[in-house]
Formats: C-alpha cells, structure tokens, sequence
C-alpha cells in the first residue's frame, strides 16, 4: 500500500496530527459542499477564525484549496469563499461489466477528465488472472492517455457484477478469497480501492446523480446481460447482513420453470434478462429493439412479456419495500415504452392500490453510464465518515 495515500497518524507529532486532522475536515466539508466561506468553515469544524485563516492560507499554498473571492451577499459584506483545486487530487473509477470494461478518473468536482473511456470487456473470455492484468494495462493506458500524473490518484471505486460481500470479496466473477480481490487490487494499484456490486453501485449513482436525486426510499433495477436491485432505504444503500442483498434476477416468478444459469428453476432472469431476450430473439438485445421500433411483431411480443414478467418482480418488491421510486437500468432502458408500458401494466394488475399510487415509475437518465458514475460515490462514502477515517483524498 502507498503510505503516501495512507496516513500513519500515529506515526505524527500530537501538534501535527491536529493540525492535519484540521485540515483533512476542510477539505472533507469543501469536498462535500462546494464553496464555503471562512464563518461557515468555522462553524462546520468548531475551530477559531484564526486557526482556519492559516490552514486555508497552508492549503492554498499546498495547491489543495483556490480562494474565489467574494460570495454572493446574505445582507451585510460579501464573504470570501474558498473552493477545492478540483485538480489537487483525483479518484478512479471502473466498470467491470460482461461486454465492456469502463473506465474514468475524476477530479474533485466529480467531473470525468475527458469523458469515460470504454474498452471491450473479456470477463467471460480469460481466467481470472489474465482478466486482472488486462484491467491493469487499460487502467495504465488511460492514466497515459489522459497524461495524469499517477500519484495524484488517491482512491478507486470498482463495481462488478455477481456476488460480492461487505469484504469485497466476489463469488462470481474474479474469485480470488485468499487473499480476496480487494487486496490483490490495492497490491496492483497501490491505492486503496473500493468494490461493490453494479447495481448496488447504479443505485448510488441514480441516488446523487440521476432521476432518484434524493429520494428517500428507491429501488434500482438494472436489466442487462443479467438482472440486479440496489436499494436505497432511508437514503441510505442497503447491502443486507454480509452485502449480498438485491439479487432480485434469482427471485421465483409464477408459470416459469425454465433452467436458470445460477442452477435453480424459474428464476426471472430466464425471461426479463437481455441473456433470455438474446437467446430467443438469437440477436443482440439491441437488435431486439431495434426490431421492435421497426414495427416487428415478434419483436415486441418478446419485450412486452419480459416487461410483464419483470413488473411481476417489481410487484413483489413494491409490497415488501413501500419505495417512492423504481428506477430501470441498464441496456433495456434503450427499449424505452416498448418495455417499460408493460412492466407499469403489471404492476396496475399485481399491486395493491395504495401502495402502487405511492411509487412512482422510472427509467434510468444515467443509461449505461450509471455504474461507472457509482464508483465515484461508492468512494467518497468512505472518504469522511468520523475525523479518524484511514482513508483520504489529503
């Protein structure tokens, strides 16, 4: 692990280790909140104007913090409002998928330099160590690409599909356990890295980014190659007693008994998957619908029943979970009203009145950007959970 993206706090004289707790907070609170005058500092970190005069004038000249001059006006002077330096520091993310492996790295204004960089994906194709190293040399070509300077990289967020734990550890994909793929992560990246599974991670993202911004209680359904649920339950993501929580594709549905890949019978992903729409279909699922705006009759038959089934799912979960919200993402959302005016119907005919009129039915706006913008908040959650946090962007 690079001890320069670690600190040893113990490591630091009782005045020093202050002073950088100090300054960590700033950043943690300019971070979060944006442009902060010196009063609202002060008052955020419970420490005098004159000790947060010069850490701010310390982390302008450590090239942390740009002074932008005066503020709007609240009646009286206008304050001056410091800011991060959105190139102090940057957080890198990837998008582990079956078909294409994402990856961006963000500055500390959560802005992708230069847009996220797709790359084909070979998940399925190679074993697990000729996978990892193909990450490697993508993640080192786009470090070049976009000529960053590698030490500036603090953190990574990975999401990935399959089952993962609270450990980080993944049971389908890359399952390496002793020791398990977090730590081969950080021993490849030197950094600390973050992993979580994609839906989890698209649930983040529609959370602080998306159609769901602050919505208390969402449930995320992303539809891709398989089938995911990320819960946001009082604002916060649910991951379940060892992170396992949402595999909402593997759930029974009524009048199925198709074989499923996971080895079970009538799991919804033998019908409202884009692996079972392709495998009927014998085409891509775009093809699929792209057939269906063509007015092809089989086409939209196979998404209208994948839809029906899938309202079915949501039906179920919509009565044990009481959401505001249900957000569908992943590549079906390119279907658009030749799915999703189905998976509504079903659930007019499957939910009760007063909870289905509660729950308001969406599709993704992130589409298939929405994981790789959730690595982004699957780190920063970690950044400045209490003062003493072991991780940091400082």
């Amino acid at each position: 692990m690079n001890d320069s993206n670690i600190t040893n706090k113990g490591s630091l004289p009782g005045l020093k280790e202050k002073r950088y707790l100090q300054k960590k907070t700033i950043i943690g609170f300019l971070y979060k909140m944006g442009e902060l005058s010196k009063p609202e500092i002060c008052r955020l970190t419970n420490v005098t104007t004159p000790t947060i005069s010069r850490m701010l004038d310390e982390l302008i000249v450590e090239g942390w913090v740009v002074d932008r001059g005066c503020g709007n006006s609240i009646g009286g002077k206008r304050p001056h409002v410091f800011s991060l330096n959105p190139d102090a520091a940057y957080i890198l993310g990837v998008d582990v998928g079956r078909e294409y492996l994402r990856i961006a790295i963000f500055n500390l204004k959560n802005e992708p330099i230069e847009g996220i960089l797709e790359y084909p994906s070979i998940l399925e194709a190679q074993d697990d160590d000729a996978t990892l190293r193909y990450i490697q040399e993508k993640i080192d070509e786009t470090i070049g690409r976009l000529k960053i300077n590698r030490d500036k990289i603090k953190m990574a967020g990975f999401a990935l599909p399959g089952l993962i734990d609270r450990e980080g550890t993944s049971y389908t994909y890359l399952t390496y356990e002793h020791p398990g793929l977090k730590h081969i992560l950080e021993e490849m990246l030197h950094i600390p890295v973050f992993i979580d599974n994609d839906s989890n991670v698209m649930a983040m993202a529609e959370h602080t980014f998306g159609v769901a911004k602050e919505v208390d209680n969402v449930l995320c359904v992303s539809v891709n190659e398989c089938i995911g649920l990320g819960m946001i339950l009082n604002s916060k993501l649910y991951r379940g007693g060892i992170g396992m929580a949402g595999e909402f594709g593997h759930i029974r549905i009524s009048g199925l008994d198709a074989p499923c890949h996971c080895g079970k019978i009538g799991c919804l992903e033998t019908v409202s998957s884009g692996r079972a729409i392709e495998k009927v279909a014998g085409m891509p699922l775009q093809a699929v619908i792209e057939a269906a705006r063509k007015d092809d009759i089989s086409a939209i038959d196979l998404l209208h029943q994948a839809g029906e089934k899938l309202g079915e799912g949501i039906t179920t979960m919509i009565h044990l979970f009481n959401p505001d919200m249900v957000v569908i993402g992943g590549g079906v959302v390119e279907a658009g009203d030749l799915m999703i005016v189905s998976v509504q119907q079903a659930i007019n005919k499957y939910a009760l009145a007063r909870m289905r009129g509660h729950c308001e039915l969406r599709m993704s706006s992130l589409g298939a950007y929405s994981a790789i913008l959730g690595t982004l908040m699957m780190v920063t959650e970690h950044l400045y959970d209490d003062a003493e946090c072991g991780y940091s962007l400082y």
